[in-house]
């Protein structure tokens, strides 16, 4: 996916403030659209993805949190403050961040005026969940291992949301 790179995070990223915390994994994908997007769609374009269904249907049948295109568009338009798994840990006219309550798991689509075009960021981060035997925090096993699937899976709905706001 050529479109869509790794970048730093912006310096309003919400995200921003795990970045510095020691064993936190954070991450920031970007892509561009030649229009103006406000927040509502991206949001909309991203969990409405066909991928990001799938990862929908997988939290319905594993964890029993169903989300529905009206939950997408409830969090989407801020009537909401969940969906399926994910809580609104803070949000405003740009970006959103979730988390997943008693997980690491935190979820953060971005967008960013940039005069004739948009801005599209997406990342995330994973906390450390324990400590490790020197008492220091550290990531648990499960997500380590998911690292490299989840680097390559996450720009995968940043693309499927930028080809459906062109």
């Amino acid at each position: 996916m050529p479109q869509i790179t790794s970048t730093a995070l912006p310096y309003t990223a919400f995200l921003a403030r795990y970045e510095a915390q020691p064993d936190t994994h954070t991450d920031c994908y970007h892509a561009c659209v030649a229009k103006h997007v406000p927040l509502e769609p991206f949001i909309n374009a991203f969990f409405n993805s066909w991928l990001f269904r799938i990862e929908r249907l997988i939290l319905k049948l594993t964890l029993t949190k169903p989300a529905t295109d009206q939950d997408i568009a409830n969090l989407a338009n801020g009537t909401s403050n969940n969906m399926a798994a994910w809580r609104i840990e803070e949000r405003d006219d740009d970006q959103i961040l979730l988390e997943v309550p008693d997980t690491p798991i935190r979820t953060w689509p971005m967008r960013e005026d940039a005069g004739d075009h948009t801005n599209l960021y997406f990342g995330s981060a994973i906390l450390p969940m324990r400590t490790d035997k020197n008492g220091k925090p550290a990531m648990g096993h499960i997500f380590i291992v998911l690292m490299g699937f989840h680097q390559l899976y996450a720009r995968a709905p940043l693309y499927l949301a930028k080809r459906a706001l062109r």
